[in-house]
């Protein structure tokens, strides 16, 4: 716990070396190149061993937070995300009570993927997939990006050039999750298994929510290009995968009994 608590600190020092770097270039560059930049400059931040397996640990849970790997972050933007104070919540029920809640008195229809939105002089109508038509008066779009970005929803007439242009512009990362449940607990009750390795591709990690939930359940956080991966698999050969990983840890883990593969890149 001592020796990551001190590379957290020494890769802190990194990302705000990082910051400097920034401040001095004209133009923006990966994330990764600039902290390869900042070890060449800073020899003293450099470590070896097990401490530079657990740094590559640390890239790789800041590619999971934006869900892309670090040739793929902006040094400029990185960091301009505000994050509010407070510490992370578990829906340990899951989201259903909160949406159950909000939804009374509404009347909302699911299963209806909308393939066309048109806006005419008095109103909008909208066609779901069956050709079934809805029309109001207006119209609120919420599509995750990356559904904008796949063009799944037509827009007549279409969107104006600033608007498409920053769909298109704007990325947007894929982190996919492997929810595999088992008999029974076999794991140390943390909330987080990590798996360290020789650089941020061989690293990973594993939720646990049975400290949690109670239920026997880990999920294994897959972003970036390894997300990409894991879709190009059945979801039998992404867990074989995950199980590979998490018997470097716990050698005697036993097969899970049910298991949930997500495809945010194949279907956003």
């Amino acid at each position: 716990m001592e020796t990551a608590a001190k590379v957290g600190v020494i890769f802190e020092k990194i990302l705000k070396e990082t910051v400097k770097l920034r401040d001095e270039q004209e133009h923006d560059m990966p994330l990764e190149q600039a902290i390869s930049m900042v070890l060449e400059r800073h020899p003293d931040l450099k470590l070896e061993g097990l401490d530079d397996r657990i740094l590559q640990w640390c890239v790789c849970r800041l590619e999971a937070w934006f869900a892309a790997d670090a040739d793929e972050i902006s040094l400029k933007n990185w960091d301009q995300e505000h994050v509010l104070t407070g510490g992370h919540g578990l829906m340990v029920d899951g989201y259903f009570p909160v949406i159950q809640a909000l939804a009374q008195g509404l009347d909302i229809r699911l299963n209806q993927r909308v393939k066309k939105i048109a806006r005419q002089q008095k109103g909008v109508t909208v066609t779901i997939e069956d050709g079934t038509q809805y029309s109001a008066d207006a119209c609120i779009i919420t599509v995750p990006l990356g559904v904008l970005k796949a063009n799944i929803i037509k827009f007549e007439p279409e969107l104006p050039s600033w608007k498409s242009s920053a769909i298109a512009d704007l990325g947007v990362g894929i982190e996919n999750k492997v929810a595999m449940h088992f008999d029974k607990a076999f794991w140390p009750n943390v909330q987080v298994l990590g798996m360290v390795g020789p650089t941020p591709k061989t690293c990973g990690y594993f939720l646990n929510l049975h400290k949690a939930t109670g239920h026997p359940v880990l999920v294994f956080m897959a972003a970036g290009r390894f997300a990409q991966d894991v879709e190009k698999l059945s979801d039998k050969e992404a867990v074989e995968l995950v199980m590979c990983h998490l018997r470097k840890m716990i050698p005697d883990a036993t097969e899970p009994s049910q298991y949930l593969v997500s495809r945010w890149g194949s279907d956003p």
